[in-house]
């Protein structure tokens, strides 16, 4: 198991980031492929928001492996969206 947060300050800069990220990446990606398949720019931000929210709140929790997969999930969205053609 890796060592979790050394200060409380981070601590709570975890937890803001996290609490924000979350709800931001999962209602965003609840409608995933509605999502690209109309092209909706301002729901791809928020997904993309939220999972770097997410990978930040982790990464300052020192959670390596769950940053990386959140960090990997960022990539594959960003490059979906990309190779489905950008913005309409």
């Amino acid at each position: 198991m890796t060592p979790g947060p050394s200060s409380p300050g981070r601590r709570r800069a975890s937890d803001a980031l996290l609490a924000v990220g979350y709800p931001l990446a999962v209602g965003a990606a609840a409608k995933l492929l509605p999502m690209y398949r109309q092209r909706r720019f301002r729901r791809f931000l928020t997904l993309e928001a939220g999972t770097a929210s997410v990978v930040a709140g982790l990464a300052l929790r020192r959670r390596r492996l769950p940053a990386l997969v959140n960090a990997g999930a960022l990539v594959v969205f960003a490059g979906a969206w990309m190779l489905g053609g950008g913005r309409k």
